[in-house]
């Protein structure tokens, strides 16, 4: 397998983490815990996680410079702070079918940038991809079904915020990605991005609320799995010098784990428009791999 293979694996692998996210989430919804106590806490319990796994096995992944540094600030304010207030805002004056939707369409936001900043081009497959993805990402969250959106100017204007923003996450980690450990890169970007999400939190609530061991079960599992192992095994990815663009589309195959999910353990059914957005999602993870089937095809031909 070839190193950029591999690159496209790990993401996907990330992906299928994130999918876990909507079901660990849902579970401490009904522990009676806030949205904000929730994401505060997912970052905090990662950083503290990492920060004692580093601790005693390599310290030296701890250590950070000028030029990383402003990374993971960057990081840690656009991609996980502001990332949460325009998404949780959405959710608050749209409808979370809504405000979902329009995080997804975070792919065609990092196409738009990874063009900017990497030169990425636009193939024919990689337009088909963006469009296969969005279109089934829309049709998996709401079953083909206008009835659940809300159209609230400012809660969409928010919802188109929260794409930006979370296919930032891409765009300022991808240069870095190949220079420094993705210890390193979660650690500090999760530690900054819990600090300037500190004040639109209620972290207090945690600590005053009767928590079962189970409940404790979910957040560590959000925390660890869905975040801390997800994100490196994602920045792994990138490093392997894969383009921005694809991984904004085959990390998507996050929408279909957790609607698998929510079919396993909440009855959710996946029949009709929805079953045709999750087969349009895992075309869009194959369409967009096409460009470089092609490309090995045809150096295959020139070399004989």
């Amino acid at each position: 397998m070839s190193e950029r293979r591999k690159g496209y694996f790990l993401v996907g692998i990330a992906g299928t983490l994130w999918g876990t996210v909507a079901f660990l989430v849902t579970k401490l919804l009904d522990a009676q815990l806030s949205l904000p106590t929730i994401v505060f806490y997912r970052m905090f319990f990662a950083f503290l996680s990492l920060f004692f796994f580093l601790l005693f096995t390599d310290i030296s992944k701890l250590k950070i410079d000028r030029i990383l540094l402003k990374y993971v600030v960057a990081i840690g304010l656009v991609s996980q702070c502001l990332f949460n207030i325009s998404y949780f805002s959405a959710i608050k004056l749209t409808s979370v079918a809504t405000s979902v939707t329009l995080l997804y369409t975070a792919p065609i936001f990092i196409a738009l940038m990874a063009r900017i900043f990497f030169q990425e081009t636009f193939t024919r497959n990689k337009l088909l991809a963006l469009l296969l993805c969005v279109a089934g990402c829309f049709l998996t969250i709401t079953g083909g079904s206008l009835q659940s959106f809300q159209f609230d100017l400012k809660g969409i204007l928010f919802g188109l915020a929260a794409g930006i923003t979370f296919g930032s996450l891409t765009i300022i980690s991808k240069p870095i990605a190949d220079k420094y450990h993705p210890y390193t890169i979660v650690f500090y970007s999760i530690g900054f991005g819990a600090l300037f999400y500190l004040p639109f939190s209620e972290p207090m609530l945690l600590l005053q609320s009767q928590i079962s061991l189970l409940t404790w079960f979910y957040a560590l599992s959000l925390s660890i799995i869905s975040t801390v192992i997800a994100l490196v095994i994602y920045f792994s990815g990138l490093a392997k010098g894969i383009e921005a663009s694809k991984a904004g589309i085959i990390s998507t195959i996050e929408v279909v784990v957790s609607v698998l999910l929510s079919f396993l353990f909440f009855q959710e059914q996946i029949w009709g428009w929805k079953l045709m957005g999750i087969l349009m999602v895992i075309s869009s993870v194959i369409v967009v791999q096409l460009d470089q089937f092609i490309r090995i095809n045809k150096k295959a031909k020139a070399a004989n």
